[in-house]
Order: C-alpha cells, then structure tokens, then sequence
C-alpha cells in the first residue's frame, strides 16, 4: 500500500470521535483540533486551524494571494496559520449559528450584520453528509460593563431589528450573555457566539408565539445586565424617592425592561420601535429657553467674598430649530485671604475654558445630538483641569488654597451635573424642590450612617468641614447626574452660604412665589443675610421655558 508523505492531510471518518491525541484533516486545508467543545463526537463546535491562510487574508479578506504567500500583497498582514471556532458534523443535523449556512447571501437576517460571521463552509467528498462551517474571528472588544444607557439602547435597537429578521423566517435567537458580545466602532455590535440559534415549527403558531417571547424575555435580560449597578443600600427621603419612581414610570430603559416582562410588548417589531423612540428622544434634545439670573454676596459676618460664579448660555440655529446651550458654575473658596477667591477664580475660569474649547466648537457642525456619556467625560475634565490649576497655584503659593465647585452643562432639556464639596444643585418642579448633589462633608457622612438627621446639618459644630475639594489632591473623585428637564423647571446652583442660612423650606417657599428669576435669585440672597449672612453667598439660578415653534 503506497503510504503518503508526513503532514499529508488524512480523510476522515465521518462516524468516528475525533481521535484523542491528533488532529482530524478536512479536505486538505482544514485541520480540526482534538477535543471537541461538546465531547468526542461531531456535531458540535470544535477549533480547526487554516494551513493555507493565503488563499484568503483574514485581514482585508483578499483572495488575490499566491500559493504559499507569507503577507498579504494588498494590506500587509501576516498570513500565518490562524486557528477558528467552527462546527463540524451531519449537514442534516445543522444547529446553532451553523444554521448561517442555510441562510441565502442577500438574506435580511445577514444584512443585520450582528450574527457571528461566516468564514467558510466546507463538504468534504469523502465525509458522507458531514460539513465543517467555520466562523471569523472575533472582530471588536469586550463590553465594558455597566453600559450607560444610550450605549446599551444601540445595543438593544441592533438586537431587536435582529429578533424581528429571525422570527420572520421561523428562527430564533434563544440566551445571549454579555460575554457573547463584542463592541466595535459606533456601538456597532457582533455576537461572538450564537449556539442557541433554532428553527421554530411553523406548523405550529401557539410554539411559535411561545418562541417569540422567549427571545424578547430574553433580550430584556440581556440589556438589564448591561446596564446593572451594584445594589447598594441608599437612604432617600420622600422627594427623591419619588423622582425615581417618576423615572421609573416615564420614557426610560426601565419602562420598556418592564414592558417586555409583563408581554405589553409581544413582538421585536414592538420592542424596536420602543428603543428606537427612546434612543432617538435621549439622543435629540428638546429645545428649552433659559431665563438667568445670577448674584454673589459677601454675607453679613465675612470681610470679603471667596465665592466665584459664572452663566454662559448661546443659542444654536439648524433648521429654524433653536438649541439653548448653557454652562452655570458655582465655587466656594477656601484658605483665607487672596487664597480662597483665588482658587474659586480658577477654577471657574479653567472649568469653563475646557467646555468652551472642547465642545462648544462641535456645536457648529448641525450635530445636535446628545450623549450623556459624553457630556458626563466632558464635565469630568472641566473639574480635573479645574483641580490641577487650584493644586498648582497653592503649591505655587506655599498655602492649602482650595475650592468647592457644583457646574451644570445644559443641552436644551437635557442637563449634566458635576459636584466636588458641599456647594449644592437644586432643581425645582412642581412647586418641589428637591437636591440633586450629594455634599462632600462630614455632617452628610453622619447623616448617611444614621449618627444625625438632615436637620442637624444646619447647627452640628463641624458643618463647615468638607471631605473633599480642588486643590486636595492630585486626584479627585468627580460626582456626576443627569436630568432631564421640562418647561418651568428651576435649577438653582448655590454656595453653602445660602442654603444653610435659609434652609430648604425656605428656599421652597420663595421661588413658588417669587416668578421673576432675577428678583427671586436676589430675595434668597437677602434671605440667607437676613439669617445671620455668616458666610458668602451665591446663586445662579436658571428657569426653562418652552422655545417658540417656529415659523412654517
């Protein structure tokens, strides 16, 4: 018998486990490596290595390669032998993503671009009905869990327009974890397994149906694990519990998660449209005028005010649709004097320098799009440049100057707040004033532990210690919260001068009869002095009303 050179490939045999301690050959390109995922027989997921990557590169995906070729003539790439996940066994026994196989080029279901992608399919001769489909690599990155909530909406719009393909021609999709998925440019996702891809029977509409919200059940799961926190125990009084159940009850992530447990969505048509409203309503802001007014006081006992502020609002035109586009700021300077107000100067100014250069400049594209992400990185920046400026002058100085800071980017409805101290961001609805920031300090500390109530913030001896601030340290934790806004909401950013002074009752009371922004701002600053005045007071205040339509 004539025996054939070493490394030559070997025909299979097709009803054989794969041998314990060599590879399987398929054709004479495709090596199959021991063992297989699913035990040692075929049908099942298995690794093959490709001993001719020339033929196809798996970089740019060009077959214009000679024989043998060590990089690829059109990118470059390195055409070594790669391995790849696949699935060999009987052609009638297809499961998983090898159904793929089934599909036509031009199927929608392939045009949706998110099931792991196809590499090749071979049918061997000699392997009496057995074929080898072999995906591509994994092209993207791992997830980066929690998502935030836009990321993980593109998600769910690229999943569901998927499910609505799939269940068109009788598929469905079954578990996906967050494993599963890969990220590449622009949210564009791609599943890296899909090992619970099925046909349905279509004799039978009540299975079919059964299948269908399955998959839903499923996608909701998959979205709430991308976007879970971890649980922590939380201490809310009534007026923020109540802002998250608002939250809860209105266009959010979270509604349409509950919609789809309780079957009020019953198809991925019903579930597409739903994320695509709330992505499209989370990406494009409603236009809200802003009407401000702003005032600083240097307070009854102080000598001298170290409290900085600043407003800046512009007004974006595109297709006669205005955008208001406001930064407020707020900072409490500490370190006596010419050291506190210098610190609050600074940061004001280095804050407001990062927004103004890196995104008012986008404004001008026509992109009027927004990204809480995004705005929340941007926020981030503006405080830690803020905080390096502080540092820098105070090392410069020899002395500990420091500083509060509480700013606000505001994009039509939708706001973006950040916080480092006990400056505060109030904002008003309804004739409710409810804190948004949580004070860095020590008093709120004993309130969080349960040691003092919120009431006693106002008279405990150590109420003027702050935990953290610019200028501290080198690195510095940055709070950061959304909202978004509606016509007649108030935002008030206030130094600690004016709501320990005049307390939140009060603070309530006059801005529910006080209309005029302007002359409300000053009547909390007289209020706070009225109170004792025993430290600077500062406040930028800021309603929102509906912009005009306009003109047809």
């Amino acid at each position: 018998m004539d025996q054939k050179p070493a490394g030559t490939p070997q025909a299979a045999a097709p009803e054989a486990a794969l041998p314990a301690n060599q590879p399987l050959w398929v054709g004479t390109r495709y090596e199959l490596l021991p063992p297989l995922e699913a035990g040692a027989e075929p049908n099942g997921i298995v690794t093959v290595r490709d001993l001719e990557p020339w033929q196809r590169c798996w970089q740019c995906l060009s077959t214009d390669n000679l024989a043998g070729e060590a990089y690829c003539t059109n990118c470059g790439a390195a055409l070594e032998v790669r391995t790849y996940r696949a699935w060999y066994g009987e052609q009638a026994d297809l499961s998983g993503e090898a159904l793929l196989a089934t599909l036509e080029a031009d199927s929608p279901i392939l045009a949706c671009e998110v099931l792991p992608e196809l590499w090749d399919v071979v049918e061997p001769e000699d392997a009496q009905g057995h074929v080898l489909v072999i995906f591509y690599h994994d092209t993207g990155l791992p997830l980066s869990l929690p998502l935030d909530e836009p990321t993980a909406l593109a998600i769910g719009v690229q999943l569901a327009r998927l499910l609505h393909e799939l269940h068109q021609a009788g598929l469905y999709l079954g578990p996906v974890s967050p494993d599963d998925v890969v990220q590449g440019v622009d949210n564009h996702i791609r599943l890296r397994r899909a090992t619970g891809l099925h046909a349905g029977d279509a004799s039978d509409p009540t299975a079919a149906a059964h299948s269908q919200q399955r998959d839903l059940h499923e996608l909701g799961v998959l979205l709430e694990a991308l976007t879970s926190t971890p649980r922590t125990t939380r201490r809310l009084d009534d007026t923020a519990a109540s802002a998250l159940i608002e939250q809860e009850q209105q266009g959010t992530l979270a509604m349409i998660l509950r919609q789809i447990r309780t079957q009020e969505l019953t198809s991925a048509a019903d579930v597409l449209a739903a994320l695509e409203q709330l992505l499209h309503a989370l990406r494009v802001p409603s236009p809200l005028l802003q009407q401000i007014a702003a005032a600083s006081h240097r307070g009854v006992i102080r000598d001298h005010n170290e409290d900085s502020c600043l407003h800046l609002s512009l007004v974006v035109n595109s297709s006669s649709v205005n955008l208001p586009v406001g930064v407020f700021i707020v900072a409490d300077g500490m370190g006596g004097h010419a050291a506190g107000e210098v610190a609050s100067r600074l940061a004001v100014q280095h804050a407001a320098t990062v927004i103004m250069q890196d995104y008012f400049a986008t404004l001008l594209d026509g992109e009027h799009t927004y990204d809480p992400q995004a705005a929340a990185d941007l926020l981030t920046r503006a405080v830690l440049r803020a905080n390096e400026a502080v540092r820098r002058e105070g090392n410069r100085r020899g002395n500990d100057m420091g500083t509060t800071i509480t700013m606000a980017l505001v994009v039509g409805d939708r706001a973006t707040i950040a916080n480092v101290g006990d400056s505060r961001a109030y904002l008003m609805r309804d004739g409710v004033l409810r804190r948004i920031t949580q004070d860095h300090s020590l008093v709120m500390r004993l309130v969080e532990i349960g040691q003092i109530t919120e009431q006693d913030i106002y008279t405990h001896p150590q109420r003027n210690a702050v935990l953290r601030s610019l200028g501290d340290q080198l690195d510095i934790e940055v709070d950061i919260f959304h909202e978004q806004l509606r016509p007649d909401d108030l935002l008030l950013l206030c130094s600690d001068g004016l709501w320990e002074m005049t307390h939140d009752p009060e603070m309530t009371a006059l801005l529910n009869r006080i209309g005029d922004v302007d002359t409300a701002t000053h009547a909390l600053i007289d209020a706070a002095n009225s109170a004792g005045g025993e430290d600077n007071v500062t406040a930028v205040l800021v309603r929102f009303v509906p912009s005009p339509e306009p003109d047809a």
